[in-house]
Parts: C-alpha cells; sequence; structure tokens
C-alpha cells in the first residue's frame, strides 16, 4: 500500500480520484482564486467531507473559512502527479488502440513522452505514426536494456498478452496500462490498470435498463 503523509494507507480509489481533482482545479485556474470543498463536492458529485479527506491524504491544503486556492493546489497536484517529469512510454499493437493512442496529445502535456511502437505485422513495421516508429516486436527485449521506459501500453490480442507482459516485467518496466481484454499474470502489488472498454460498455447497457 501506498502511505499518505500522515502514515495511513491511501485507498487505490482515492489516487484514482487524483487525476480528476487535477483536471478540476486545471478548469477553474483563471476563473475563481478559491473554491471551497463543499462547491468542489458538488462538481465531482461527492460529498464536502469526502473531498476534505482525500486531499488530507498528501497534505493540509485547504483553510478554514476560505477553502482551497486554485493555483496552489493545482501546483500541488502536479507535483504528486509528477506532471512536470518526463516519463517514457511505449505501446505495444499498432492496431486501432494503440493508432489512437498515439494521437493522443494529452500524454504529452501530462508529462508522457511515446518513444515507439511494436507489432508483429511486416506490413507495420517502420511505419510512422505522429513521429513515431513503429518496431518488430522481437526488438522490444533489446530496446528496454537501452533505454529507460517507464509504462508500456499493452493492446494486443488476449492470447498473446501474458507472454508480452512477462518480457515486459522482466526488462524492467514499472507499470502497464493493459487494454487486452483478459486478466496479466503479474507479481502481487505490481502496478497495473486494466482498461476493460466492454465491462463499461455492460455496465453501462445495465444501468440504462435497470432505469426504465
Amino acid at each position: 500500500m501506498i502511505k499518505g503523509k500522515d502514515g495511513s494507507n491511501i485507498p487505490k480509489v482515492v489516487i484514482e480520484r487524483l487525476p480528476r481533482y487535477y483536471r478540476y482545479f486545471d478548469r477553474l485556474d483563471g476563473e475563481m482564486e478559491k473554491i471551497s470543498s463543499k462547491k468542489l463536492g458538488e462538481l465531482m458529485d461527492t460529498s464536502a467531507s469526502q473531498v476534505r479527506l482525500d486531499l488530507s491524504y498528501f497534505g493540509d491544503f485547504g483553510q478554514q473559512g476560505y477553502g482551497y486556492n486554485i493555483k496552489k493546489l493545482k501546483r500541488e497536484l502536479a507535483n504528486i502527479l509528477d506532471i512536470e517529469t518526463k516519463k517514457n512510454v511505449i505501446i505495444i499493437g499498432a492496431g486501432n488502440i494503440g493508432r489512437a493512442l498515439t494521437r493522443f496529445n494529452a500524454l504529452k502535456e501530462a508529462g508522457f513522452n511515446l518513444t515507439a511502437l511494436f507489432d508483429v505485422k511486416p506490413i507495420l513495421i517502420g511505419e510512422r505514426l505522429n513521429n513515431v516508429l513503429i518496431r518488430h516486436i522481437d526488438e522490444l527485449s533489446s530496446y528496454l536494456e537501452s533505454h529507460d521506459i517507464s509504462i508500456a501500453v499493452l493492446a494486443v490480442p488476449k492470447a498473446v498478452a501474458n507472454k508480452v507482459v512477462k518480457t515486459l516485467i522482466e526488462h524492467g518496466i514499472k507499470g502497464i496500462l493493459n487494454f487486452s481484454r483478459t486478466d496479466l499474470d503479474v507479481p502481487k502489488g505490481f502496478p497495473i490498470e486494466n482498461i476493460h472498454i466492454m465491462d463499461k460498455i455492460l455496465a453501462l447497457s445495465f444501468i440504462i435498463r435497470a432505469n426504465k
């Protein structure tokens, strides 16, 4: 578990809300000087007490009767999320998801430097997407050994996902964003985020039906 400023364990759901807090403060920066926990809670569809609790894991940012200084807390959140530090990223799989992510400029804005894509299809090797070279998957091990890569985005068929993951972990990848539609075999505690789009769509479909 990751520890907060007071030494307590930070729940994963709180960590997952941090980028959303940053997004709101980034949007509000320039529009207003301060915001109360009540107003921020309303924007985020949660309670003022939940906002105060979430942010308290990372420091004492608010002032009673004043609220949160937007510019200051935006800077603090940028520091907590390490937005100013460049982090190298690779994408495994140059299909629809991989191609879409190369055009996702917000990655660069958030400090992520996409350095390479990897695929198995000969017709794709040597192509550049948004000036990022597609390499053959056979080059993956040597590339990881010679480059400091923090995060790998996995967008490959589920049949080969765990084979690729084994190579990534063996060669020092620090975290994985998984689009491969399967749960991955990783060591306990290894940082991984699973993006199962169909799960979200099916859940949304259920909610729509239940609300009829």
